[in-house]
């Protein structure tokens, strides 16, 4: 399964357009969106370095676009530890925060998912024979990080998510290395699907939350929306689909009527935390593209996607 093992020239590709479609993301959000570093005004430097300190970073998601594509290879700890460093360091030079740094690092964890639907055309992941147990433990986690946004707020529960992170990076790299940890070659085989790197979707996972935290950091109750419409209309559509869906959908045959219209039904939950029109139009459009016959990663294209249509309209 080429995801698992890149040949060397598949993986200088994920390296390439990793690298262009992080670049060019970071750039494109850096003008609209107008969220800027933590500490700006201690520098003096003039407006148009003041301009560059604009969520995201830039630095942080090229670094790490280095990262994914390294995942079991002999260079991985020197390129995670350039990472860690460089988000440090702008943290500690007042040039951005570390939810800037978990939304930089999510951009990078995208445009490896690009990088792998570009390079794995044919890439096929298998769904478990049962997949109700997986997604039950998915709309669990997902919901109790909603209950504690709510309790706690995005900024601390981004810092958990972004340590969770950086550790799930590491453990996923020993797994693939062939160091075997108590328990966790175990769990990363149990959250995952035959064809995918162990622990790849609950990777995509914290970066579609830390990507909807980072963005939506004014409005706490957006950010549960975008989590609630990727976890609930994720798991409904499993649930649904397995059990009632008999009817394919003309321009996916991996999908079912049935599926997109209980993804439908439980991405709609959301607008019990936020009933705003646009809430509608966020979970028709989710699942428009969740019935789409693409090979990116739904738990990380959702929340991107979802995210930046409430950012760009409340």
């Amino acid at each position: 399964m080429p995801a698992l093992n890149p040949t060397s020239i598949e993986r200088i590709k994920l390296l390439a357009v990793n690298l262009i479609v992080a670049a060019v993301l970071s750039v494109l959000l850096k003008r609209p969106i107008d969220i800027h570093g933590v500490d700006q005004f201690r520098f003096s430097l003039g407006s148009l370095y003041l301009a560059g300190l604009a969520n995201p970073s830039v630095h942080v998601s090229e670094a790490f676009s280095f990262v994914f594509p390294l995942l079991g290879q002999i260079l991985f700890p020197l390129f995670y530890t350039v990472g860690l460093l460089a988000s440090w360091f702008q943290v500690a030079e007042g040039m951005h925060s570390w939810m800037d740094i978990g939304e930089s690092i999510a951009i990078a964890g995208f445009g490896y998912g690009m990088a792998e639907a570009f390079v794995f055309r044919q890439k096929n992941t298998i769904n478990r024979r049962d997949e109700r147990a997986r997604k039950t433990a998915h709309i669990l986690s997902n919901l109790s990080v909603c209950l504690l946004i709510w309790l706690l707020g995005t900024q601390t529960i981004s810092y958990f998510v972004l340590v969770g992170l950086f550790i799930g990076i590491l453990l996923m790299h020993l797994t693939i290395i062939g160091i075997r940890l108590p328990g966790i070659e175990q769990w990363l085989e149990n959250v995952g699907r035959e064809g995918e790197i162990p622990g790849e979707g609950a990777m995509y996972n914290a970066l579609g939350i830390l990507f909807a935290l980072g963005l939506l950091r004014s409005d706490y109750m957006a950010a549960i929306a975008v989590i609630m419409i990727f976890a609930l209309g994720d798991g409904f559509a499993t649930y649904i689909g397995t059990i009632y869906g008999r009817h394919k959908l003309p321009w996916n045959n991996r999908k079912t009527i049935e599926g997109s219209m209980g993804f439908l039904v439980g991405a709609m939950c959301a607008l019990l935390v936020l009933p705003l029109p646009i809430t509608v139009v966020v979970v028709l459009l989710a699942t428009i593209i969740e019935t789409l016959p693409i090979r990116l990663n739904d738990n990380i294209t959702l929340p991107v996607v979802s995210s930046l249509a409430y950012y760009f309209v409340l």
